[in-house]
């Protein structure tokens, strides 16, 4: 089994197997496999309830320190000091890169954080992941059991300070701010920084924080590493998410199917049909993004219920060497933190106003969606079944009775030489439908559109005769077509990305809004190398001490880290 994994693998990567067959497995994975080193961007190592923890996904080379382009997905987890995982987000890279948040509910303890980051092919060596420890504060909880508190308050404000190994320089175009100011970042000689950064400005909270690491200092945590390849070793996602699992016949039954459709409600593109190996193991890759989670599966020409399908989880990182330190907080710090709760739920409370702006990805439809003919039944007299609708709209298609008393779902063949006298593939919403009476007993109103495709269609191992496409006007598979056989499985989607808001007074109509933001600025796909684009935010109505944190990478591999300070008045 590991000689074929291997062989598949190097075959993603297009490498040459020669090499392989000259030396060891081993030898060749530890010597020309790129490895790769995660660093991880947070906006903050201290968090309340109500704030959003922030970060940008670097996947690097570990030996040339540019972008990594062998893993597409990435994963972050934050792990509480009783070693559980509180999320796990999975990230579709592009370029070695991916960003995302996560909102610190109410009902989160108060305590020490890790937060993780790592590619799946980071997993061959132990404890070899971005690891930054992460404190929050909930003060609505009673218990303060995960808190060291203090009677005496101390000034613990952090002195940073630039420090950038590329020649990069920042300025702003004042030293001190009124409230809702706009604020203008002007970046010297960028004409030679082409790369991709990312940059955090936030309100200085005087509590004592783990120190976060920088683009700069991050590398002393890979040191030491020692890979270790074994018949269990750890494919790395070079195409996308991989997902496998096991078939298994129930009681003494035999599994009559080698093929396995899967499909996930909605979404065109990820309709497939995989084969299963002579231990019931099957795999296949989601190499786009997803807006469901759930994942069907469905032998092919079988409609007994008497069999199961278990997916296998994703291998995790080993958190049993993990340490956690108790936060410490001073009782000198009562009143600001009441403050700053309620500036947190006044901000919320406006969420609606200031939300970000998620991008949903978009479904790149089947391949053979060009020479689909379609119909959209509302642009035709509507009828109310199925049969009807196919008689006096759907040209070249239709519904046949069997002698058995079922239908099936014909196509008549483009090439007039041969006609079509098998059943075509029925799809509705991106799901494979075997049984075709589920369409004809559908209510015909509640169809969006049919298209046809009037060509042999090679689905996986199997021939098609045509192929039926059918949309609801829900789009999301309707429970009429649910069969007991169709088996239900929740999958990780990957994080959609998002717009993250800004406010801007010069255009937006914001005099009767409070704005109570810590967080002033987040943008993690800053560019620099455009010197057209004012780099620009506003200021909120909190007055302090404010920190911008720009970090990243040029695209040579050299770290920039530049933290600069200034004051709202």
């Amino acid at each position: 089994m590991i000689k074929k994994i291997f062989i598949v693998f190097l075959a993603c990567l297009g490498l040459n197997l020669s090499y392989s067959q000259g030396s060891s497995n081993l030898e060749f994975l530890q010597k020309e496999i790129p490895k790769e080193q995660v660093y991880l961007h947070l906006n903050s190592s201290l968090l309340f309830s109500g704030e959003k923890l922030l970060y940008k996904f670097y996947s690097l080379n570990a030996e040339t320190q540019k972008f990594s382009k062998l893993s597409k997905v990435g994963w972050v987890v934050l792990v509480n000091s009783d070693k559980e995982i509180v999320f796990q987000h999975k990230l579709n890279l592009e370029e070695g890169q991916s960003y995302s948040d996560f909102f610190i509910p109410s009902d989160l303890q108060s305590g020490a954080y890790k937060i993780l980051g790592y590619t799946s092919w980071m997993l061959n060596a132990e404890e070899n992941y971005f690891e930054q420890d992460i404190q929050i504060l909930n003060p609505y909880q009673k218990s303060n059991e995960g808190l060291v508190i203090q009677e005496n308050p101390a000034s613990t404000s952090e002195n940073n300070a630039r420090e950038s190994v590329a020649d990069l320089d920042l300025k702003l175009n004042k030293a001190s701010f009124s409230t809702r100011e706009k604020v203008v970042l002007n970046v010297g000689n960028t004409s030679d920084m082409l790369g991709d950064f990312s940059i955090s400005v936030r309100r200085i909270d005087s509590f004592n924080k783990p120190t976060l690491l920088k683009s700069t200092n991050f590398h002393k945590l890979y040191e030491n590493k020692s890979w270790n390849f074994s018949d269990n070793f750890i494919l790395p996602e070079v195409r996308g998410s991989l997902i496998s699992g096991r078939v298994s016949a129930n009681e003494n039954s035999v599994l009559k199917s080698k093929n396995l459709i899967v499909s996930f409600p909605g979404e065109e593109s990820q309709v497939n049909i995989v084969s299963i190996d002579d231990k019931g193991e099957f795999s296949f890759i989601i190499n786009k993004e997803l807006a469901v989670e759930e994942l069907l599966l469905q032998l092919t020409d079988y409609s007994q219920d008497d069999y199961s399908v278990e997916l296998f989880p994703t291998t995790q990182p080993d958190f049993t060497s993990l340490n956690f330190k108790k936060p410490v907080v001073q009782t000198g710090f009562k009143d600001y933190i009441l403050e700053k709760s309620i500036d947190n739920q006044i901000e919320n409370a406006y969420s609606a106003t200031k939300a970000d702006r998620t991008v949903f990805p978009a479904d790149d439809g089947y391949f053979f969606g060009e020479k689909l003919l379609k119909f959209n039944l509302d642009d035709y007299t509507r009828f109310p079944e199925v049969t009807q609708t196919f008689v006096e709209i759907i040209e070249s298609g239709r519904v046949k009775r069997n002698q058995d008393g079922t239908h099936s779902i014909m196509v008549r063949n483009q090439n007039i030489n041969g006609e079509f006298t098998l059943p075509a593939l029925l799809i509705v919403d991106g799901v494979v439908v075997q049984n075709h009476d589920k369409l004809v007993s559908f209510d015909a109103e509640r169809i969006e559109s049919i298209g046809i495709l009037r060509s042999k269609y090679f689905f996986g191992p199997a021939i098609y005769q045509g192929v039926v496409v059918v949309e609801t006007k829900d789009g999301d598979f309707p429970d009429a077509f649910r069969e007991s056989y169709i088996k239900s499985k929740l999958v990780a989607k990957a994080q959609i990305p998002k717009k993250y808001y800004s406010p801007n007074y010069k255009t937006e109509e914001l005099n009767r809004i409070p704005d109570y933001r810590t967080q002033l600025w987040w943008n993690p796909n800053l560019d620099l190398g455009d010197s057209a684009n004012e780099i620009s935010f506003y200021i909120s109505d909190l007055k302090g001490k404010f920190e911008i944190n720009l970090q990243g990478f040029t695209k040579q591999g050299q770290p920039v880290s530049i933290i600069k300070t200034f004051s709202v008045e």
